[in-house]
């Protein structure tokens, strides 16, 4: 960057507060090289806990637009927002890049400690309570923005609508759009409201797919009326609300864009359908562009011209260093010969910089300098997290009212979530609680099977958690081959009760996060209730909406079953 161009930038970026946003993004625009504004179309990731020689090389020569913080950057809490206070003394006198985070809580969380980690999407679709999700949003901005994080790609706005969808499943809050829409807006407000930079993702769907786009190109084979009344509606919702930034999908629709090309470089389904139907006039951010839905058809660099010539405003190169750098080039080499059209780029950059603006990125490292030392966890926050975890456990089933349970004595835990066994052997003692591999071979499955089988045979009562596959087969196998009564708990997706379809008990806590093992265990015992309602069909038997309410005690005073277990098979969402 020449000393003249810096110069003029840093006087633009001092300008006083009461400029308005649109009026300072255009004074910066005009001082802009076309390599800066390249470069602010530009999301990237690094590998390194802290700020050396190469990342600020990688950072500087690209003039970064975008730093995404993944799980190979963070330590500790105090170590991240380090690294973010360096990245940020790095830009000084440039336009700040948004520090984006992929935070949604449940399955996918970066920061694991220190900040607000929700149980996830479908916990809070179970407890059907936008107030709480709005909160969850809040909290979820304010512990990242007091870290140093000005963007979330986050929330999840896919409607999963295939049970066997191999990415999404409990990463949305359900699988009727008008619950997504209900509970995801009220999470992007939230955070919005709180001044964090707000990515939807995966538009225009990614809910319907039985394929992983960071493996294959997975195909929505709907026509426009049938996405429009399903997958687009919490879009279409988060939009009229004033949502942020959009990410979108790696999927092919053939019913909009009959080339096949992926929504993520897909000028019909981008300009056409987001921008000009739809009405969106936010920042749209490409998915990964390393997945292989991309990646396996066409050079990054390539992808990336495209994806922004189909309307995109910011290309997402997450991992290799030398695919960050041919996107850079490539993306130059277009803006420099006219293939993005000068009018095209500015039209990107003006959306990112207007962004920055409203959030507080431009002004983010005087922000940093002046933040008072702030001590996190923040307990009301954590508050806000137990009670998510608590009101969307859903009791699915519960034969012969065996919950809550009232002793110990004969009974046999087994699961591989440590917090879970610990906290249900505190409640019941003269319980037994054994550990079973999270991810197992087949001869570690049978050793785990056999041993059980065995132990059942002292024990009144089996608990069982469930993460994934490999614990439901364990549960499947021991169901047909021991007489004792099983309480399985699923701490992954509901989906699993198809593995063992005839099991007494069946509680979903559709997280395995740490709030969600407590909260299991102690409603398993009656210390709290059980009021979440299936956010997802799991049968005709077991629709969405259904549940069973268990209220808080029964020990001691042993209800009967009418008043134990209260079946809701309403209309809801």
């Amino acid at each position: 960057m020449s000393l003249l161009v810096g110069l003029c930038l840093s006087i633009l970026l001092a300008q006083p507060a009461t400029i308005t946003p649109e009026a300072r993004v255009e004074s910066l625009l005009r001082g802009m090289s076309l390599e800066q504004k390249v470069g602010q179309l530009m999301m990237v990731g690094f590998g390194g806990k802290k700020m050396g020689p190469k990342i600020h090389r990688l950072l500087q020569s690209m003039h970064i637009g975008a730093a995404a913080i993944y799980s190979r950057n963070v330590r500790s809490l105090p170590q991240v927002a380090k690294l973010i206070r360096d990245i940020r003394k790095d830009f000084a006198g440039q336009v700040q890049p948004f520090i984006a985070v992929d935070q949604e809580g449940g399955n996918v969380v970066r920061m694991r400690s220190g900040v607000a980690v929700l149980p996830g999407a479908m916990t809070l679709g179970a407890a059907r309570d936008p107030v709480l999700s709005y909160l969850a949003g809040q909290a979820h901005a304010v512990d990242l923005k007091l870290v140093g994080f000005d963007m979330n790609l986050a929330p999840v706005l896919d409607t999963n609508r295939n049970p066997k969808n191999p990415v999404i499943n409990v990463r949305a809050f359900g699988d009727a759009p008008e619950l997504v829409a209900d509970m995801g807006v009220a999470f992007c407000l939230g955070q919005q409201d709180a001044q964090l930079a707000t990515v939807a993702k995966h538009f225009p769907g990614h809910g319907s797919t039985a394929h992983d786009s960071h493996f294959d190109l997975p195909t929505i084979s709907l026509n426009e009326e049938q996405l429009a009344a399903t997958e687009l509606k919490p879009f279409c919702r988060a939009i009229n609300a004033g949502l942020d930034a959009l990410m979108t999908a790696h999927v092919q629709i053939p019913a909009i864009d009959p080339t096949g090309t992926p929504a993520s470089l897909s000028h019909p389904i981008i300009t056409g359908l987001l921008r000009e139907k739809l009405g969106f006039d936010g920042v749209v951010i490409t998915d990964d562009l390393e997945m292989r839905a991309v990646s396996g058809q066409m050079g990054v660099g390539k992808a990336a011209v495209k994806a922004v010539l189909a309307g995109a405003d910011m290309v997402m190169v997450i991992w290799t260093s030398k695919r960050k750098k041919e996107v850079f080039r490539t993306l130059l080499a277009a803006a420099q010969d006219g293939t993005i059209p000068l009018a095209r780029l500015d039209q990107s950059v003006r959306r990112i910089l207007l962004l920055k603006a409203r959030r507080g990125t431009l002004d983010s490292l005087a922000e940093l300098e002046k933040r008072p030392g702030r001590i996190l966890p923040n307990r009301r926050h954590q508050h806000i997290i137990r009670s998510i975890a608590a009101r969307g456990l859903t009791l699915v089933r519960n034969n012969k009212a065996i919950l809550p349970i009232c002793s110990g004595k004969g009974v046999l835990v087994a699961a591989p979530q440590r917090t879970f066994r610990r906290a249900l052997q505190r409640l019941l003692p003269g319980s037994r609680a054994i550990p079973l591999k999270l991810v197992s071979s087949r001869a570690q499955r049978q050793k785990e099977f056999e041993r059980l089988r065995e132990m059942a045979s002292r024990y009144e009562l089996l608990v069982v958690g469930v993460t994934n596959v490999y614990q439901a087969w364990l549960v499947q196998k021991l169901y047909k081959s021991t007489k004792i009564p099983m309480v399985v708990v699923s701490f992954g997706s509901p989906y699993l009760l198809r593995y063992f379809p005839k099991i007494p008990v069946y509680l979903c806590s559709f997280s395995y996060l740490a709030a969600a093992q407590r909260a299991a265990a102690r409603a398993l015992v009656g210390k709290q209730s059980l009021t979440g309602r299936l956010p997802v069909r799991l049968s005709k038997r077991h629709p969405r909406g259904s549940g069973l309410t268990l209220r808080r005690g029964g020990c001691g005073r042993r209800p009967s079953t009418k008043r134990q277990t209260k079946a809701l098979r309403g209309k809801a969402p």
